[in-house]
C-alpha cells in the first residue's frame, strides 16, 4: 500500500512539474562537471557530490557525513537530498541528459524529508516497458550523495 502511494505521489508530482521544465531550462539542461568534484544541474542550478560516502548505517551516521562535508571544503550548505531530488538526477541520467558528469547511481542512498526524518532506498526500474522507477525502501545502509543548496 505503502509503495503504491509513493508510487501515485511521484506520478502526480511529474505531471504538475514536467510541462514546465522547457520554460526553467532557458536552454540549458543538463549537467556539467565543474572539474572540483562536483556536478552542476544546469537546469536548476543545483550542486550534486560525483564522488558518493561509502556505505554508511544509520540517519545519524548519513547527517554527520553531510556535517563534515560543511566544515570542510569551499561550500558550506551541503544536505541530503530529498527523495525525488534523486529521482530527478538519476532520471537525468537515464535519458543521457548528464553532460560530462559521471555519477555511479547504482545502490541505496539516504534521503531527507521536510519533517529531517530521513529514509533511506533505492530508485530501481519498475515492472513497466521503458523508464519507470519506483521507489524501494530498504536497510538501515545505504551511501550519501550530497547536494547543494
Amino acid at each position: 500500500m505503502r509503495q503504491s502511494l509513493v508510487t501515485i505521489t511521484l506520478v502526480l508530482f511529474l505531471l504538475v512539474t514536467l510541462p514546465g521544465c522547457a520554460k526553467l531550462t532557458n536552454g540549458k539542461s543538463g549537467f556539467v562537471d565543474l572539474g572540483n568534484g562536483i556536478c552542476l544541474n544546469r537546469a536548476n542550478g543545483q550542486m550534486w557530490q560525483i564522488k558518493r560516502s561509502k556505505m554508511i548505517s544509520g540517519l545519524k551516521a548519513a547527517k554527520a557525513y553531510v556535517a563534515q562535508l560543511n566544515k570542510t571544503g569551499k561550500y558550506h550548505d551541503w544536505r541530503l537530498p530529498t527523495v525525488y531530488e534523486l529521482y530527478n538526477l538519476i532520471f537525468t541520467f537515464d535519458i543521457h541528459h548528464n553532460g560530462n558528469c559521471v555519477i555511479d547511481n547504482k545502490g541505496k542512498y539516504w534521503a531527507d524529508k521536510k519533517n529531517g526524518e530521513g529514509m533511506v532506498g533505492a530508485w530501481e526500474l519498475g515492472p513497466e516497458c521503458g523508464i519507470d522507477r519506483q521507489f524501494y525502501h530498504g536497510g538501515g545502509k545505504g551511501y550519501v550523495r550530497a547536494i547543494r543548496p
